[in-house]
């Protein structure tokens, strides 16, 4: 080697020397700002949001200047859910286009990071093979540096009593295309110890604040009203079902307020006052009328510290409108079954005295036999009551009414059930309107039968003046579309949608006098729910009529998967798509 080149080679390597130690002195300016930012950062956890998110930017932006990066980003890990989870702030990147990562993946290598507890550098993010490394650099990061999250816990010696992993912490985009060096890795490791006591305080004040936000959503949509009243009669807390029912709807915070100004309930404030004052617990009933009528079981407790001292009563309002109006609707329902019971019994007593007692022969044929109908009638009277009846305790035991799947002539069962009905009265036009001749369906004849025979004779029992009564039946598609149309009393367009719920009746003298024990169309509507089918009823109002529909497919999917299959059917039928 010639000296010229002995003395290009050395200045070479002064230059060599000079840039190392450059990068040493820099190496060292940004330890000392690494420990000054453990010195900022070891202050109190932040109590607000507002504080949290001033304080996680303030100490991401120092981390991405100290490392000369352009992105800082950390992940929380939730332990309610054991999961990942991307938390604002973000430095030098918009937090929705994260959304693919905000909850990382399993497989991801952010999840390595936390659960292996070690750092990573990733120089080219387009030859990873993790899902999440591929949506960072969808996002135009090209490098990252992920480190593990450690919190120590320390004894009152500062002694570590315990280690875990929090959370990662991500830098990444180095300035200048410049890749991340093990120095910069150890850098990130420093600033992520020395900043894990207040990410972990941000960690419990975010779970705390989800969870109280939770609370407050549960506590806010629970049905039941809830009003805790201190010691001082203010109140501490209330929801907002109470506040509809026992405040007149007050808008605004009413927490701190005395419950005697804000409650506008008289018994509701009785009830709390001396439950208050008394230290006892209570339970009650109060009924209220506005917004709409309602009635509350009221249960106080006294609510204690840790040491067992009062602090206040919280009221619970149950609503209980529903099971008292049941209670009565029952109440009603078996004395009126005993009356329904009792009126064919008294008729067909009657009349097998009156022709037993007619050792004479008074009475002549022609009148025995009316007698006899008479009593057949009644009989099978009594025979529909205690088969509706029976049904309605096999639905109320959640015992399903199992169907009988056959072939049907719908237009048959029509005429014979009109032709009974005709029997029992002889005020009513009983009509059935056929326009085309109907197919075949699948169904159960019997429960057909009970369907449209409680329909027909609900209408001529509730058109006491007579009338035309008719049953129309069309093929609509792939289902029939029956309707029973009279001429009666009608029914109120608020009791439209409630005729078909259990024990409801129309109160009213017409109703009254037609009798029922509010479980036909129960009944009806189970049948036709039975046949996969809909039941509705349309009337313009008391004294106008009413008409029942019910659709019911021709060959129900129910018949099919329990394995009964009619091909005649199908291809009688010619069913659509």
């Amino acid at each position: 080697m010639s000296r010229d080149d002995l003395e290009r080679e050395l200045e070479n390597l002064r230059k060599r020397i000079a840039e190392l130690e450059e990068q040493r002195r820099q190496l060292e300016r940004q330890l000392a700002e690494a420990r000054e930012s453990q010195a900022t950062t070891a202050v109190v956890p932040p109590t607000t949001e507002e504080e949290l998110t001033h304080t996680l930017t303030r100490m991401f932006s120092r981390f991405a200047r100290l490392l000369q990066a352009e992105v800082c980003v950390f992940f929380v890990h939730r332990t309610d859910e054991d999961v990942l989870i991307l938390h604002p702030p973000t430095i030098g990147i918009d937090l929705a286009s994260l959304g693919a990562i905000g909850v990382v993946p399993k497989d991801g290598l952010i999840q390595h990071v936390f659960t292996q507890r070690v750092p990573v550098i990733v120089n080219d993010t387009r030859e990873s093979r993790y899902p999440d490394v591929r949506v960072l650099n969808e996002v135009g990061i090209h490098n990252v540096i992920m480190v593990p999250l450690m919190w120590d816990k320390r004894d009152e010696e500062q002694r570590i009593v315990e280690r875990k992993a929090i959370g990662v912490l991500m830098v990444a985009n180095k300035r200048r295309q410049l890749p991340f060096s093990e120095e910069d890795r150890r850098i990130l490791e420093i600033l992520a110890r020395q900043s894990a006591s207040v990410i972990a305080g941000a960690q419990i004040y975010i779970e705390l604040r989800e969870r109280t936000e939770q609370l407050e959503r549960a506590f806010e949509s629970v049905s039941a009203g809830v009003i805790l009243v201190n010691n001082n009669g203010k109140i501490s807390l209330v929801n907002h079902t109470a506040l509809q029912a026992f405040c007149g709807g007050i808008d605004g915070n009413v927490i701190g307020k005395p419950f005697t100004q804000i409650i506008q309930h008289d018994k509701v404030r009785s009830i709390l006052m001396n439950s208050l004052n008394d230290k006892t617990e209570l339970t009650d009933e109060v009924e209220i009328y506005e917004p709409e009528e309602r009635i509350y079981r009221v249960e106080t407790s006294i609510v204690r510290d840790e040491h067992g001292n009062p602090t206040g009563v919280i009221a619970l309002f149950s609503d209980i409108t529903e099971i008292r109006r049941l209670e009565r609707m029952k109440t009603e329902f078996v004395s009126t079954v005993s009356h329904e019971l009792r009126t064919p019994l008294t008729s067909i007593k009657g009349f097998i005295a009156t022709l037993l007692e007619d050792r004479e022969g008074y009475f002549d044929a022609e009148t025995r036999y009316e007698f006899y109908q008479i009593i057949d009638q009644e009989t099978d009277r009594l025979r529909r009551l205690i088969e509706d009846l029976l049904n309605l305790s096999r639905i109320e035991r959640g015992v399903a009414l199992q169907p009988h799947w056959q072939k049907v002539d719908l237009t048959k069962v029509i005429d014979r059930v009109l032709t009974i009905q005709r029997s029992y009265t002889d005020k009513h036009q009983l009509i059935a309107d056929i326009p085309e001749p109907l197919p075949p369906i699948v169904a159960d004849e019997d429960k057909l039968d009970g369907i449209l025979t409680n329909l027909v004779n609900n209408a001529i029992k509730y058109s006491p003046n007579g009338g035309e009564i008719r049953v129309r039946a069309v093929r609509e598609d792939n289902t029939i579309l029956i309707s029973v149309q009279d001429q009666g009393i009608g029914i109120p367009k608020d009791k439209l949608s409630k005729i078909f719920e259990k024990f409801e009746r129309i109160d009213t003298k017409e109703t009254r006098a037609a009798g029922g024990t509010g479980i036909g169309l129960y009944l009806v509507k189970h049948l036709v729910e039975l046949h996969e089918g809909q039941i509705w009823a349309e009337s313009e109002g008391p004294g106008k009529g009413s008409t029942f529909y019910v659709r019911i497919p021709i060959y129900p999917k129910r018949a099919k998967d329990e394995g009964y299959y009619f091909d005649d059917v199908e291809r009688e039928l010619h069913l659509e798509p």
